[in-house]
């Protein structure tokens, strides 16, 4: 049995204290093999673009535990001929790999604003920044969202493949909702599994490193959320 969790940095080893991420801790509660797909400034296409090509390997089956962590509609990932040496391939904490090198170049990540801080390359930078200022609109980027959703989502239960979507809320002045729950009514169409968090009952912003992201307690917590859903739906 695998937990294969596929995500934006909310799902990765965001910050400096956090050394476990909750799908790993989840899987060690389980007794689990993990499978992490996590990825700082991680895009949905992503996501959708390496669970698929698991499905496609035959490298998940009904056995196997999925957790999808949408993120912001607008990211996207492009290939780049530019290939960064490791210095620009991490964070700063040297954690989280932000492009990936293939096909003879690398996969750049891009949200919003990203052109302020991506600046490896001028052409990069500028791509960024005429990506944001004339060809985004999130209108299209939900219309987008929608259907491919429904193709991923329609796929995972063709496969009889347990999938369930994790949706954070709560603490960081709304931030955390930003990471899909302001987009939960475009993939809700086909009696989805959802599994929504609340950061803000107990101890307001001691779950949080940063007003988007889970500090290490803020992982196990999760850790804990997710493994009692499981064994309520009597996945394991």
């Amino acid at each position: 049995m695998k937990v294969i969790v596929g995500g934006c940095s909310v799902s990765d080893y965001t910050g400096a204290d956090v050394e476990r991420v909750y799908g790993e801790i989840l899987a060690e509660k389980i007794g689990a093999d993990y499978i992490h797909h996590g990825a700082g400034c991680g895009s949905n296409y992503r996501i959708w673009r390496v669970i698929t090509k698991m499905v496609m390997n035959n490298e998940i089956d009904k056995d196997d535990i999925v957790l999808i962590q949408y993120t912001n509609v607008n990211r996207q990932e492009f290939w780049s001929a530019n290939i960064a040496n490791e210095n620009y391939r991490f964070d700063e904490h040297k954690k989280i790999e932000i492009r990936e090198q293939k096909y003879n170049g690398d996969i750049i990540r891009w949200k919003l604003d990203a052109h302020t801080w991506h600046k490896t390359y001028d052409e990069e930078q500028k791509f960024f920044k005429l990506k944001q200022d004339f060809f985004t609109s999130s209108e299209f980027d939900e219309e987008k969202f929608e259907y491919n959703h429904f193709l991923f989502h329609n796929l995972m239960m063709s496969r009889n493949i347990k999938v369930a979507y994790f949706v954070p809320d709560g603490d960081g002045g709304g931030q955390m909702g930003n990471y899909s729950g302001n987009n939960i009514h475009l993939f809700n169409k086909n009696g989805e599994i959802h599994i929504t968090n609340s950061m803000s009952f107990e101890y307001p912003g001691a779950y949080l490193g940063d007003p988007g992201h889970f500090n290490q307690r803020g992982h196990e917590y999760v850790a804990r959320l997710l493994e009692k859903f499981i064994k309520k739906k009597q996945w394991i």
